[in-house]
């Protein structure tokens, strides 16, 4: 286990647990949140700060956007107020009856669902997919594990690419955020068994951590 894993794992998570343990305000760029307790908090974590600054350098004014997993909702509203049309889904109810409460906080107009990964969106094609995952193979014990845990066997994954293929088209950009903590290649052989394949996309060392973002394609047979 590296360094950083380790600090992850004994310090970094257990400090955050405490500190998202009850309901607090997050103000990002003139958006402001209200955040849960339990819920993927945006201050803690790198990765969602990387998507987003990924994702407000597209062009996004008309696109269709869904964010999978949505949590604490920042990716999503700030995509709406840069002019795309936004889709945000979470498994959570608790998550999304708070998104819904920040978007209109936010004057933001989101469709906010309910869903277990795809289960209960439409399928349809959306310009991008925003996929920040939980990737560390251990059983989420409840809602805050979740956003760290996949599941033992990365099952997460097992149902997130068979599902996803139905909604890329040839001009999607779905992207998906992981650290070089998770492991990568055992995700994109999941990956090619739903004939789908993780591109370099880009990437960014954030204080002691490596993080990858990948773009998702259909792999031509």
């Amino acid at each position: 286990m590296s360094i950083a894993k380790k600090l992850n794992q004994w310090f970094i998570q257990p400090i955050i647990k405490r500190r998202i343990s009850s309901a607090s305000v997050y103000e990002h760029n003139g958006i402001k949140l209200h955040i849960p307790a339990g819920v993927f908090h945006p201050k803690y974590f790198f990765s969602t700060q990387y998507l987003l600054n990924t994702i407000q350098q597209l062009d996004l004014k008309n696109k269709s956007l869904l964010e999978l997993g949505a949590g604490n909702g920042l990716i999503s509203i700030s995509a709406a107020k840069l002019g795309a049309v936004v889709t945000s889904s979470d498994i959570s109810e608790k998550v999304i009856s708070n998104l819904k409460i920040n978007a209109l906080s936010n004057n933001c107009q989101i469709t906010c669902v309910h869903s277990d990964l795809f289960d209960n969106i439409p399928i349809q094609h959306f310009d991008i997919i925003a996929i920040n995952p939980p990737y560390y193979p251990k059983q989420p014990r409840n809602e805050l594990e979740m956003a760290w845990y996949c599941g033992p066997d990365f099952e997460y994954f097992r149902k997130l690419f068979p599902q996803l293929v139905s909604f890329l088209s040839p001009s999607t950009l779905t992207l998906m955020i992981l650290s070089e903590e998770c492991e990568i290649e055992k995700i994109r052989l999941i990956a090619q068994q739903s004939g789908l394949d993780l591109q370099s996309y880009s990437q960014k060392k954030i204080k002691w951590e490596q993080n990858f973002i990948f773009s998702i394609h259909k792999i031509n047979i």
